[in-house]
């Protein structure tokens, strides 16, 4: 331990220390401030307690801290970001396997839920939330991202351009597609944006969007005519009415909305309610694949003059069009993924507990994700759709047996994700007051806000 550190170093390693306790150290190494945590276990073999010291990061002189990157991908730091330096390389001893404390846990979820509602968000922001300061905050942010590879994207209204989402439910007789074949085929079909293959009653799950006045059918004709014509499969095809969480929009995706961008003329000298200007797609286009990008370089990748991409997206904003800059967690330590198929089969049964499954939808636990990413009322079987993952150490029966018994006058379809070929599913940590499950409760059901959440 050093007797004396420099100021803004001090400050920094103050601020850490209040999330890690007594048992962190800050060490100079090589010209560097290197924080370690010493963790003390019962060994059962030699009965005896045993000390294991982790490096866990560094303070750069300008007390930005910079968590160690044991689980980072291999790829190329970006130019602006502080890069580790050579000679703190090779210093860890073990992997960081530490328990975290409550505190911890509650400040990201907090930092999860807020980025989930608004990914714009900023760090002082951030750190009113949390009570922490900026350096805490960006310390346990760069933590979250690394641990859950957080992506920045849109979730955007598709009814706003006369758009709706359809799901295809697929058995295949026979033979089945590869998943390399699968992806291949898939990904061309720019309707489709996210496809699971799956084991149960069906073999995948595909979720789609189409033109919702007179593209229907043409849509679902061009998507049987390219996906498998040369498969012996059954297509059940539903419209999919969203109730929670949403479908993430594939880049391609936007090559439709192309005939969404309005062209001035003589006789429509403004766009029409379904239609955006060039700009404000280029903007759609260029956030969905980074949310949080800055503006200004925004309107340098669009070819824009400086602050038309802050207005277009305020503009889009307040058309509904977008609903928010959001977050999606692409690696989750979840024992598994699911689809629970509940079809109606006595809707009076059901009308009496459909509480209970508006209440388990949003049931808050202390996992950092949703439970149930994504949730769906569908037409054909009748009935609900939900995706749910199930956490580490949860067994898969008691998860179906929990739903059975609060939910009457259902029949439960299983489906077990065995892959994603294309797209992804949206994973973050929702505000669940802000959610039409929370609100149904307390107006149509006079439960009180805090035995909601409780």
């Amino acid at each position: 331990m050093i007797k004396k550190l420099p100021v803004k170093i001090a400050k920094s390693f103050a601020a850490v220390k209040k999330e890690y306790g007594f048992h962190l150290q800050v060490k100079y190494i090589h010209g560097t401030y290197c924080l370690f945590e010493t963790k003390t276990r019962y060994d059962a073999e030699t009965r005896k307690p045993v000390k294991a010291t982790s490096y866990i990061g560094w303070i750069s002189q300008e007390g930005v801290v910079v968590p160690a990157r044991h689980h980072a991908p291999k790829e190329p730091q970006k130019k602006a970001e502080v890069e580790r330096p050579e000679h703190a390389k090779g210093l860890e001893i073990q992997e960081d396997e530490r328990v975290k404390n409550p505190e911890t846990e509650k400040h990201e979820r907090d930092i999860l839920r807020a980025l989930s509602m608004n990914a714009r968000i900023t760090v002082p922001e951030l750190a009113k939330i949390t009570r922490l300061s900026n350096t805490a905050v960006n310390y346990h942010l760069r933590n979250l991202e690394r641990k859950y590879d957080i992506k920045y994207l849109l979730e955007i209204d598709i009814e706003k351009f006369g758009y709706i989402n359809y799901i295809a439910f697929v058995k295949f007789k026979d033979k089945k597609p590869s998943y390399e074949e699968i992806k291949q085929q898939l990904e061309r079909i720019y309707h489709v944006q996210t496809a699971m293959t799956t084991n149960g009653i069906y073999d995948m799950v595909i979720f789609m969007t189409v033109g919702s006045t007179g593209g229907v059918r043409s849509t679902i004709y061009d998507f049987m005519k390219r996906s498998f014509p040369s498969y012996n499969a059954e297509l059940i095809l539903t419209p999919a009415y969203q109730t929670f969480g949403f479908v993430p929009l594939r880049d391609e995706f936007f090559d439709i909305l192309k005939e969404k961008v309005w062209t001035r003329v003589k006789e429509r000298p403004r766009p029409s309610h379904d239609e955006i200007t060039e700009v404000e797609y280029k903007v759609l286009r260029a956030m969905n694949s980074n949310a949080s990008a800055d503006f200004s370089s925004i309107d340098k990748k669009i070819g824009a003059d400086k602050g038309r991409a802050n207005y277009a997206y305020y503009k889009l904003m307040n058309r509904g069009i977008i609903k928010r800059a959001t977050i999606s967690m692409q690696k989750l330590p979840t024992n598994g993924d699911m689809i629970f198929i509940l079809n109606h089969t006595k809707f009076e049964e059901w009308d009496k507990t459909r509480k209970n499954l508006l209440m388990e939808i949003i049931k808050e636990g202390r996992l950092n994700y949703d439970s149930y990413p994504f949730t769906c009322d569908i037409m054909a079987p009748r009935g609900v759709l939900m995706v749910n993952h199930v956490s580490e150490g949860e067994e898969v029966e008691i998860k179906k047996d929990t739903v059975m018994n609060v939910i009457k006058g259902m029949h439960l379809e299983i489906l077990n994700i065995n892959s994603v070929p294309v797209g992804t599913v949206d994973n973050r940590l929702f505000d669940k007051k802000e959610t039409s499950q929370f609100e149904l409760l307390v107006s149509e059901y006079g439960i009180s806000q805090d035995n909601i959440l409780s």
